[in-house]
């Protein structure tokens, strides 16, 4: 009937099946709507996966630097520790250094004698006595008290190994020419 009033055989049949003529199109639009729909989840869905693995590597990166800043809390707490136990033997060690000290200087006080002494020889013992206590050694502490430096003492044992100054010692080996050379420093002429 469809048909014979003019309407396409495919209509006719569409018809006689319950759609109307522009069912079928509609449904091709919604499937192709559908699909571009479902394609651009799964792009979205994509996404989120490679964002999810990215923040999953990153949270593991983390997770790795947190250990490594944990081991090393940890032995900085032992060094620490150690370090405050060091302090601590120190500090015990420093009473008994001072009593050590103290009980030395009486030591080396009446050791001394400075029976018959005179003011200037105390005082330079008093300064030889703390140069000592400042941890200089006994040359360097003995040799500034007489004016004289280390250097100045290798200074001349330097010019002692000279091959001019063994000549002369010698030649001062001999009497005669020892009292020659005093005779002649002194101005006195030589009747020899």
């Amino acid at each position: 009937m469809l048909e014979a009033g003019g309407t396409s055989a495919h209509d006719a049949l569409l018809a006689s099946a319950g759609f109307q003529a522009g069912d079928i199109e509609a449904v091709r639009d919604q499937t192709k709507q559908s699909e571009e729909e479902l394609k651009q989840a799964q792009e979205r869905e994509a996404q989120l996966r490679r964002a999810l693995d990215q923040a999953k590597a990153t949270i593991a990166q983390r997770d790795k630097e947190l250990k490594d800043i944990r081991q090393i809390l940890n032995k900085t707490a032992e060094t620490e520790k150690d370090s405050r136990q060091s302090i601590e033997a120190f500090n015990r060690q420093v009473p008994e250094l001072e009593l050590a000290i103290t009980a030395y200087k009486e030591k080396v006080t009446s050791m001394i004698s400075t029976d018959g002494l005179g003011g200037h020889e105390l005082l330079v013992l008093s300064i030889f006595r703390d140069r000592l206590a400042r941890g200089e050694g006994i040359t360097e502490a003995a040799l500034g008290i007489a004016g004289y430096s280390a250097l100045d003492v290798e200074a001349a044992i330097a010019k002692q190994n000279r091959h001019e100054m063994r000549a002369l010692e010698a030649l001062l080996a001999r009497s005669s020419w020892r009292q020659r050379l005093v005779l002649r420093l002194l101005g006195a002429s030589d009747k020899r």
